[in-house]
């Protein structure tokens, strides 16, 4: 269908050179030659450089020229050709000819011709489908700005045809109305209630969010969501705020902790040493007051 008149149509743009990327009117001899690196761009030898051993020796390889040496010596050669025609360039740069060499440059020609088929397919497809991703990019971004209540409310709400669509299998079956576990499905009531699902806990620092059962309560200060939390308040999520769940008992608790940070602190006045002349050794302030008394 629509790649198959893509490949039609490839072989006269090709050979006329209406190709994207594959023209033959560029700037200097690698534009000349048909490789497709546009010196232009780069304005020394060394940006060059940057672009690697393997790009260089094929820039090099698409010219004749030779492809060995360091990193700098292929940039260096490379760079001599821009703004240059071919036939202008000295002849020990080349590389000696080998047998096959005009097969050889029809084979690049049709590879180079494959290859811009491809990338002409892929142009198109990304046209055919372009509303699509649109679409779909635009649906996540909506669906990335809705609140968890909404989110909620949403996956909640299901439209008629989905509920006729559904399998009776996913409904557990459940006649006793027994309370379901963590995977939805029923277990006794005993199990229920030694897992203390009938218990529910609710955190502030979470934004007043309910967690069924000790386990899953223990298990969410370790979560993104309390420790988002903690760092709206502009507190640590550490051990020390292991089971606070109100935002005041937390702020106080933090308080505390600076405080308790600032005394432990180094005090130099107080727990710096000083030796006098006779072997007494004293504090830094008492060193000082005596030094000024004239006692030492």
């Amino acid at each position: 269908g629509e790649l198959a008149e893509v490949l039609a149509d490839l072989d006269g743009r090709f050979e006329r050179g209406e190709c994207p990327g594959w023209g033959r009117e560029q700037h200097g001899a690698m534009a000349h030659t048909g490789a497709h690196l546009d010196l232009s761009a780069f304005s020394t030898s060394e940006e060059l450089a940057s672009l690697g051993l393997d790009r260089l020796k094929s820039g090099l390889m698409a010219l004749g020229l030779k492809c060995g040496g360091t990193l700098q010596e292929r940039a260096d050669r490379l760079f001599m050709t821009k703004g240059k025609d071919v036939s202008e360039l000295p002849a020990h740069l080349f590389a000696k000819s080998k047998p096959g060499a005009a097969k050889g440059g029809k084979a690049d020609n049709a590879k180079q011709k494959e290859t811009a088929g491809s990338e002409a397919q892929i142009v198109r497809m990304a046209e055919l489908i372009g509303d699509v991703r649109s679409d779909t990019i635009e649906n996540v971004e909506r669906k990335q700005a809705r609140t968890e209540g909404e989110r909620q409310e949403s996956d909640g709400e299901m439209s008629e045809d989905e509920e006729e669509e559904e399998n009776d299998d996913d409904i557990p079956y459940n006649p006793k109305n027994l309370p379901l576990g963590w995977d939805g499905k029923p277990i006794p009531y005993w199990l229920y209630k030694l897992h203390g699902l009938n218990i529910s806990y609710s955190c502030e620092i979470c934004g007043n969010q309910t967690y069924k059962g000790p386990k899953a309560f223990q298990r969410h200060f370790a979560e993104w969501r309390h420790a988002h939390g903690m760092r709206c308040l502009g507190i640590p999520n550490t051990a020390h705020f292991a089971n606070v769940t109100q935002i005041e008992d937390a702020m106080a608790l933090w308080e505390k902790l600076k405080v308790q940070k600032q005394e432990e602190a180094w005090k130099p006045e107080v727990e710096e040493e000083f030796e006098d002349s006779k072997g007494n050794v004293v504090n830094r302030k008492t060193y000082e007051d005596l030094k000024r008394q004239g006692l030492l």
